[in-house]
């Protein structure tokens, strides 16, 4: 078996393997041994059935046998002369039978980017103060009363006014309302945008048992619903006092829970301008310090994640099959993510190498516990060694306190808030 390894970039080497028809022939040999040493049929003994009978028997299956495991040997040993290797496509027969009844296949292998460390410390980005303002406190209040508000039925009145909630019975007339209304009995919050907004405002004013056409756009079309109110109802908020703030169990005052608001907002808005400025930052960096993408790589990383979300979500692993229907039909903007992801792990992998970041066990367990809040400890360095998970958990800290260091020396520029 032989094998050519071409460098098509940085990151990409296109292997064609030969695989000669007499090693085919060899491993086909040692398989029909195999069989014949478990094989009973009758008028033979166990172990004497001969060649000839089991080749008969086993037809084109043998065959294919033999050129699958002579194919994997032959492409293990090319891959195992690449260095820093990364991700391996799927093998493509390009030449079913050669003249002496080998065959030649291709594929492709990615390695790990090199990038070109430059000067990644004084980096200018520009972010705004985290300023919370009264009128953010007050709509989170407004947020909290509603949280707590209580939803009655109204009896004084049979007309549906302006954010009610309703319970009516749906039906879809033609075919574009088909598109947002499903058949049946539903509640409505008017106001809160669950709704075609067209269709919320037409459903102002309708009285109880009488049907109301209901009309708005979808894409483009006039869709048209026939609703019946059956019942109305209405939202009612407590009062805004402190007995209301004493019920919340954070303050004893409204002007106590006021201030605990706005410590809350604080804290997220400055949480919220530190990952601004690393996003920055990093945007910087990618621009600064460019690499050749592996993109059969990162598109796989992108597939083993929706994978990963959707087994959470089905509760069931996803066999290999549908793996392979997602990454067939995963999208450019669904790998953008993880393409940008792993730009930031190559250029901070490298920054902590240049700034020779060590990591010790006690740092990995405490990030580990990031991670899993609440668990014990004794559980976290079971589940490293089980994983074998050290060095990627490592790996995480070290690009996180590479990331500080360009954060540190960064030259952040004052500006107005949006808004």
């Amino acid at each position: 078996m032989s094998f050519e390894i071409v460098e098509k970039s940085q990151v990409v080497r296109e292997i064609t393997v030969t695989v000669p028809g007499e090693a085919v022939k060899r491993v086909e040999g040692r398989l029909v041994e195999e069989t014949r040493k478990t094989l009973k049929m009758n008028g033979f003994r166990k172990g004497k059935v001969p060649a000839a009978v089991i080749r008969q028997r086993a037809g084109a299956s043998l065959t294919e046998d033999a050129r699958r495991e002579s194919l994997q040997v032959a492409v293990k040993e090319a891959i195992d002369t690449i260095e820093n290797l990364l991700h391996v496509s799927e093998v493509e027969i390009v030449v079913p039978k050669t003249d002496d009844g080998g065959f030649v296949a291709k594929l492709t292998a990615e390695v790990t980017p090199v990038v070109e460390i430059k000067d990644y410390k004084g980096l200018e980005v520009e972010a705004a103060d985290a300023v919370v303002t009264d009128e953010a406190v007050e709509n989170e209040l407004k947020n909290r009363q509603e949280q707590n508000s209580v939803i009655e039925p109204v009896e004084d009145r049979k007309v549906v006014e302006e954010n009610d909630i309703v319970k009516v019975t749906l039906s879809a007339p033609n075919a574009a309302a088909e598109k947002i209304c499903r058949a049946g009995d539903r509640q409505i919050s008017l106001g809160k945008g669950y709704f075609n907004e067209d269709m919320e405002k037409a459903l102002v004013g309708a009285t109880i048992g009488e049907p109301v056409n209901l009309t708005g756009k979808v894409d483009d079309e006039e869709a048209v619903v026939t609703c019946v109110v059956n019942e109305i109802k209405k939202r009612v908020l407590p009062a805004l006092d402190d007995a209301f703030a004493l019920d919340t169990g954070e303050a004893e005052t409204l002007d106590g829970l006021r201030e605990v608001i706005r410590k809350k907002l604080q804290e997220d808005a400055e949480h919220a301008r530190e990952h601004a400025i690393e996003d920055a930052l990093l945007a910087k960096l990618r621009d600064l310090m460019p690499i050749d993408m592996p993109e059969g790589y990162v598109k796989a990383r992108a597939a083993q994640a929706i994978r990963l979300q959707l087994e959470q979500m089905m509760r069931q692993q996803i066999n290999d099959d549908m793996l392979d229907r997602i990454m067939h039909n995963i999208k450019p903007e669904e790998v953008e993510e993880y393409r940008i992801d792993y730009h930031n792990e190559i250029i901070l992998n490298a920054i902590a190498g240049a700034e020779k970041i060590e990591v010790s066990e006690e740092d990995t367990i405490a990030e580990a516990k990031k991670w899993f809040q609440g668990m014990d400890e004794t559980k976290i360095k079971a589940w490293l060694k089980t994983n074998n998970a050290n060095a990627f958990v490592g790996d995480q800290v070290k690009r996180d306190r590479a990331l500080e260091i360009v954060k540190s020396a960064a030259v952040i520029k004052k500006v107005d808030a949006v808004g």
